[in-house]
C-alpha cells in the first residue's frame, strides 16, 4: 500500500474537497507513490510526534490539523516541516472534510460518548448539507454544571469552564474545536447551552447577556476523541499495517 491509498481512504470517510475555504486539508508533505510500513495518527503534528514516529518506523502521519496552515516563507531546522521532509515521513491532514464528514464527525463522536443522540446540522456550510456541529435534544432536563461534568467525564477533560445562563438545559448545540462563531446560530435556533472548546471570554459575556449557557470542553479533548477512532478505521481497511497514536499525542497544557 502506499500514501495515496490512504489518502483515497480517508477521501471516501470524509471527501477532501468538501473542506471549508480557509483550510489546508490533504497530503501535505511527500511522495503519494511512497510505500507505507507504519501510520501514527495524531491531532496535531509536533516534533515530539515526529522524533517518536520515525523512533519507531513510521513513514506517514495521519493528522487532524494541518501541519501547514498559513503560507510559509522559510522552512529551517527546528519547523516540523522540516523534521518531517529531513525524516523522510509523508503527512496527511484531514481537519474541516472530517469535521464535516456526513457520518461520523468529531461532533458525532462527541455525542456518542455523551451518550445523546444527534439531529440537525448546526451550521450548513456545503450544497449537500453538511456543516459544523449538531443540534441534540436530551431525554431529560439538566443544568449547565450537570453537562459540564458530564463533558468532563466523557472527554476525559482535566478542567472544564462553564457558564451557567440560569436556565434549564433541554436542547444543546455541540461542535468541536472552537465554537466562536456559532453562538448566533445556537441562540437562532433555540438552544439552551453550547458544548464547543476554545471559547473565548468575549464569547462567555455575549452568551451569558443572550441566556445561553456556554461549556467550554477544551480545544485538545473535545478533538483528540479522533485520533484512535480514525487509527481503527485505518487499521481494518489495511490490516497489514501498523497503525498507532503516539504517547507524544497529548495535551501540550499544564494546569494548577
Amino acid at each position: 500500500m502506499t500514501v495515496k491509498d490512504v489518502y483515497e481512504f480517508i477521501n471516501t470517510l470524509a471527501p477532501f474537497s468538501s473542506q471549508d475555504s480557509f483550510d489546508n486539508s490533504g497530503l501535505l508533505v511527500g511522495n503519494p507513490e511512497a510505500d507505507v510500513y507504519k501510520i501514527a495518527v495524531c491531532l496535531d503534528i509536533t516534533n515530539g510526534v515526529i522524533d517518536e514516529a520515525a523512533k519507531l518506523g513510521a513513514n506517514l502521519i495521519v493528522s487532524h490539523h494541518p501541519v501547514i496552515f498559513t503560507p510559509l516563507k522559510s522552512v529551517l531546522v527546528g519547523n516540523p516541516v522540516y523534521s518531517l521532509i529531513s525524516s523522510g515521513i509523508s503527512a496527511i491532514c484531514a481537519h474541516t472534510n472530517l469535521d464535516m464528514a456526513e457520518t461520523g464527525n468529531i461532533t458525532d463522536l462527541m455525542l456518542e460518548l455523551l451518550d445523546i443522540k444527534g439531529g440537525e446540522v448546526l451550521e450548513p456550510i456545503n450544497a449537500d448539507g453538511t456543516g459544523y456541529g449538531r443540534i441534540a435534544e436530551l431525554p431529560f432536563e439538566t443544568s449547565a454544571m450537570c453537562l459540564a461534568e458530564m463533558c468532563k467525564t466523557a472527554f476525559d477533560c482535566t478542567t472544564v469552564r462553564y457558564s451557567d445562563s440560569g436556565k434549564t438545559v433541554k436542547r444543546v448545540a455541540i461542535c468541536s474545536g472552537s465554537g466562536n462563531s456559532v453562538i448566533g446560530i445556537a441562540l437562532a435556533k433555540g438552544c439552551d447551552a453550547l458544548i464547543a472548546g476554545d471559547m473565548k471570554w468575549s464569547s462567555f459575556v455575549d452568551a451569558q447577556n443572550a441566556g445561553l449557557s456556554v461549556i467550554d470542553a477544551g480545544h485538545f479533548h473535545t478533538e483528540n476523541i479522533l485520533c484512535n477512532h480514525l487509527a481503527g478505521l485505518i487499521e481494518q481497511k489495511f490490516p497489514l499495517v501498523d497503525v498507532f497514536v503516539p504517547e507524544s499525542n497529548r495535551d501540550i497544557c499544564r494546569y494548577v
